[in-house]
């Protein structure tokens, strides 16, 4: 950990969205005396949070100097097994530049004398060839960016919310995972109660002492599936808040000698599956059908972002129009669910995502839709006599392998980063495309087994 040369630091200080780092971190501490240690981290390509913890002395020392927290130039270069993407440059740094906005308590019950504080990190890379602050691969800074870009283009906010499903697993004899909690929408079973809520409950209570806005937590229809939804929020502080969310259900469920998963299809065969459900509300929703056409005529392409493993498209059901390129008012079988004026449910995104970079690309295609006025030519599925089909058109299905989605992104991949203005999508494709190479290699219990450890 050393600092950066002065233009870098005072770049990264600038961009950084808390402009008195002392004060909110100080603040922070004081409300919460028995935090010991202070996790900087960051959300990688492949949807796996990563991250340096510093002792709270040291993080009071940083923000005081203006310091940074420096990596390897590693950052966005490991996928899922945790193998180097090959071609890499491996010289220079990554910076991890904090947003104290975000800061967090974290895993209050893992320490006997305090507890861990989270905070997220945008990532500035900078290389001997190229000595300035790169922040092109940093998917929460091209979220910050369409976010910048919808306001002051087109006086656009956005509000962002998600269904945070998730199952509890244990450890099999042969380290495979078998599901554990097997509530049938229900808080008992046969007059027992599930004894697995309790960890659900936990979480909450975690979760709002962490100050997370919660509406409401229930078993699923489903078997053994829990579901937490989250409050709206701008959409950084959106994604920031599901992260925290993620890590500590697992956190939590560890503590207990189990794995809580957000596996998309942690059971091979069975029909149930976990999703991410996003809800998305633009402000004010004038113009909202060419917002909508935006989204759904790049929609196979953003399954890249959204479904970005194999293992993804097991669960896009092939029944009821849920894999077909469609939207509809309070319609549940459908790619996209309108909720009211200029707020809509986007079905087609599971927890594997990199939620920074899937939502930059839904917005940026929402508002490349607006840019461009285009025409909402899809009917709502919702009225009677509507079909899925569209009008007098065959139907256009959502792809069902990754790879498919891949090639779908790489023809758009112009329009992607005009929007984000950056070439991220460009570095995302090629990271995607060995990431499957690596996981076809994997026998398919291994992939599953990975999938339900990690996510």
């Amino acid at each position: 950990m050393t600092q950066p040369d002065n233009h870098i630091s005072k770049l990264a200080a600038n961009s950084a969205p808390s402009i008195h780092p002392e004060s909110i971190l100080g603040d922070f501490l004081r409300n919460n005396d028995d935090v010991v240690f202070v996790r900087f981290q960051w959300q990688d390509y492949s949807g796996i949070l990563r991250g340096r913890v510093v002792p709270v002395k040291q993080c009071l020392q940083l923000a005081a100097e203006g310091k940074l927290v420096q990596v390897p130039p590693f950052a966005f270069e490991c996928v899922l097994d945790n193998t180097l993407r090959p071609g890499m440059d491996p010289t220079g740094v990554d910076w991890l530049v904090p947003d104290w906005t975000s800061i967090r308590t974290s895993s209050r019950s893992s320490l006997p004398d305090g507890c861990y504080a989270t905070v997220m990190c945008d990532v500035v890379r900078t290389t001997p060839a190229q000595p300035g602050p790169n922040f092109d691969l940093c998917p929460r800074r091209a979220l910050e960016k369409v976010i910048h870009k919808a306001r002051d283009t087109y006086r656009k906010d956005f509000l962002v919310g998600f269904e945070v499903e998730f199952e509890i697993m244990k450890v099999s004899g042969n380290g495979g995972f078998i599901p554990l909690s097997a509530g049938m929408g229900r808080f008992a079973i046969a007059g027992q109660r599930d004894p697995c809520f309790k960890y659900v409950e936990e979480c909450i209570h975690e979760l709002q002492v962490a100050g997370v806005s919660i509406l409401t937590f229930q078993t699923e229809g489903r078997r053994g599936q829990y579901e937490i939804s989250l409050g709206p929020l701008p959409p950084l502080q959106a994604v920031d808040q599901l992260v925290l969310v993620h890590d500590c259900i697992k956190s939590v469920v560890a503590r207990h000698g189990h794995v809580a998963t957000m596996c998309p299809k942690p059971v091979q065969g069975r029909r149930q599956a976990t999703g991410q459900h996003t809800h998305i509300s633009i402000h004010p929703p004038d113009r909202e059908d060419s917002f909508l056409a935006g989204m759904l005529k790049r929609l196979r392409s953003l399954c890249a972002f959204g479904l970005p493993y194999d293992l993804s498209y097991e669960r896009v059901q092939p029944y009821l129009g849920g894999e077909i390129v469609a939207w509809g008012t309070q319609n549940r079988e459908v790619a996209i669910r309108k909720i009211g004026p200029g707020h809509w449910e986007v079905r087609c995104i599971d927890a594997t995502a990199n939620m920074y970079l899937a939502l930059a690309a839904l917005l940026s295609a929402g508002i490349l839709g607006l840019g461009r006025q285009e025409t909402l030519t899809w009917p709502d599925t919702a009225i009677p006599k509507q079909c899925l089909s569209g009008i007098g058109e065959e139907p256009c299905y959502l792809p069902r392998k990754l790879e498919v989605a891949l090639d779908l992104l790489e023809a758009e991949i112009s329009q992607v980063e005009c929007m984000m203005g950056s070439r991220i999508a460009r570095h995302y494709l090629a990271h995607k495309r060995f990431e499957l190479s690596r996981t076809k290699e994997m026998d398919g219990d291994k992939a599953r087994n990975l999938h339900i450890e990690l996510f």
